[in-house]
C-alpha cells in the first residue's frame, strides 16, 4: 500500500495546474497604448481579439469619453460583435468587465440606448448569456460560471470595454529531474528491506 502511495505521489509531481489569470486594462499593449491614438488589437496577455476591436486612448485625447481605469480601453470600431479567444485555443472563464456607450461624456449616465448580449461559447455551443444595456457611465458585468473558448461582446451599437478579467486554466506536464526517478526505485527497495527485517524479527 505504501508503495502505491509513493508511486502515486511521484506521478503527481509530474503534473501541475497552471492558471493564467489576467485583468486586461489595455494600458500596456505591446506596440499599442499610444497617447492620443488608436489601433488594431494584437495578441494581448495571451488573448486574441477580432478585427472589430481596437485599442484607444480615452483620457485627455481626441476621444475623451473616459476609461474605467488608466487611459485606455477597447472600442468596437467596426460595429457588430467583438470576439475574444485564448491565443492557443484553450478554454477560459469570464470574470467580469466594464462597458459603456461610445461618444458619451465620462460618467454622464442618462437613459440606456444600446442593448445587446454578452455571451460565452464553447465549441460553438452557448454556455451562458447576459442581456446588456448601456448608457454614458461604465456598467459592470460580473463573472459567469462555465468554461468557454469564445467570449462575444455584443452590446449593440458602438461601445467601449475596459478592465476585462479572464482566467485561463490548463494542466501541463512538468519535467522531473532524472535524479528523482533514480531515487524512487532506491526508496522502494529500501522499504522492501525494512519489511523483510521486520518479518524476520517477528
Amino acid at each position: 500500500m505504501k508503495k502505491l502511495i509513493l508511486v502515486g505521489g511521484i506521478l503527481a509531481l509530474s503534473m501541475s495546474v497552471a492558471a493564467q489569470s489576467a485583468t486586461l486594462t489595455f494600458d500596456d499593449i505591446p506596440g499599442g497604448s499610444v497617447q492620443n491614438a488608436f489601433g488594431d488589437m494584437p495578441t494581448y496577455k495571451g488573448f486574441n481579439f477580432s478585427f472589430t476591436l481596437d485599442w484607444i486612448d480615452l483620457e485627455a485625447s481626441s476621444w475623451n469619453y473616459g476609461a474605467h481605469s488608466g487611459d485606455f480601453g477597447i472600442l468596437n470600431n467596426n460595429h457588430g460583435t467583438g470576439i475574444v479567444t485564448e491565443a492557443s485555443g484553450a478554454d477560459f472563464t469570464f470574470d467580469g468587465l466594464w462597458a459603456k456607450n461610445w461618444a458619451t461624456s465620462p460618467d454622464s449616465g442618462g437613459a440606456d440606448t444600446s442593448f445587446g448580449n454578452l455571451q460565452g461559447y464553447n465549441n460553438g455551443s452557448l454556455v451562458w448569456s447576459v442581456a446588456t444595456s448601456l448608457n454614458g457611465s461604465y456598467e459592470n458585468y460580473g463573472a459567469q460560471a462555465g468554461a468557454i473558448d469564445e467570449l462575444r461582446l455584443g452590446f449593440g451599437g458602438v461601445f467601449l470595454v475596459d478592465d476585462l478579467s479572464l482566467n485561463g486554466v490548463s494542466v501541463s506536464a512538468v519535467p522531473i529531474p532524472a535524479a528523482a526517478f533514480l531515487f524512487a526505485p532506491a526508496l522502494l527497495g529500501f522499504m522492501g528491506l525494512r519489511r523483510k527485517a521486520k518479518n524476520s524479527v517477528a
